[in-house]
């Protein structure tokens, strides 16, 4: 069963934008101010968005993944525009669009340095945060009755500690395999629905209990998380 994520924009991440937006502009309006002929701001704009295309590739760095741009792809196609006309005017303007690629790759560098100090990845609470409209959901019959308290839940992830994946990740492997004796077993029985991560931390995972409701797994889009606590997180009823 698929459980969708909540939408959480990430603070850091679009001030570090509009920052790089704002020096940009500043440089273009300071460049303009420095020429003889000034052409009209709109068309130094479009031609500065149009420098800003490039041909990239996206590379690991510092735990991210960046672009770097290598060919000015939007830059030639203003110059063919151009060419006969008025290239000597725009021409630093492609140019400012195209080393913006090389700015925004630095803020993008500066903001997951902040947001890491500001936002924990490795803290359960950082995406469980808010649980208000937090519900939990048994997603295979193998469940046992079991209730989602606030206030128990929220006691249990202080005192949770991060465990060893590659069980986990090993036993997920072998229950998708007709031959084993996990083929059709669900260590994960509930989900947890409704719970939001912490106010512009742009984090997003999927929350899963495990059968004894002592386990965690947070599932994000490149990782997982795998917590255990020594008492349970869930009002377990019945037997063991």
């Amino acid at each position: 069963m698929q459980i969708g994520w909540h939408y959480s924009w990430n603070v850091v991440d679009a001030a570090a934008g509009l920052l790089g937006w704002l020096v940009v502009l500043g440089l273009v309006i300071r460049q303009r101010q420095k020429q003889e002929t000034r052409r009209p701001i709109w068309k130094i704009l479009i031609v500065t968005l149009a420098g800003f295309f490039s041909l990239s590739f996206k590379i690991p760095l510092f735990g991210q993944i960046v672009n770097i741009a290598l060919l000015p792809l939007g830059l030639w196609v203003a110059y063919l525009f151009l060419r006969n006309r008025s290239w000597t005017d725009f021409r630093k303007f492609a140019w400012m669009g195209f080393a913006a690629n090389y700015l925004f790759l630095v803020t993008a560098l500066l903001a997951g340095f902040i947001h890491g100090s500001f936002y924990d990845s490795n803290d359960p609470s950082a995406y469980l945060a808010h649980l208000e409209k937090a519900k939990l959901l048994a997603i295979h019959p193998s469940a046992r009755e079991a209730t989602f308290e606030k206030e128990l839940f929220s006691s249990s992830l202080a005192e949770v500690k991060a465990s060893d994946l590659s069980g986990t990740l090993d036993w997920y492997r072998k229950s998708k395999l007709e031959d084993s004796t996990q083929y059709q077993q669900e260590r994960f029985p509930y989900a947890l629905l409704g719970a939001e991560a912490r106010w512009g931390s742009g984090l997003h995972a999927s929350a899963y209990f495990e059968a004894d409701g002592k386990g965690l797994l947070l599932a994000t889009k490149d990782r997982y998380y795998y917590y255990r606590s020594e008492k349970p997180m869930l009002r377990m009823e019945g037997r063991e």
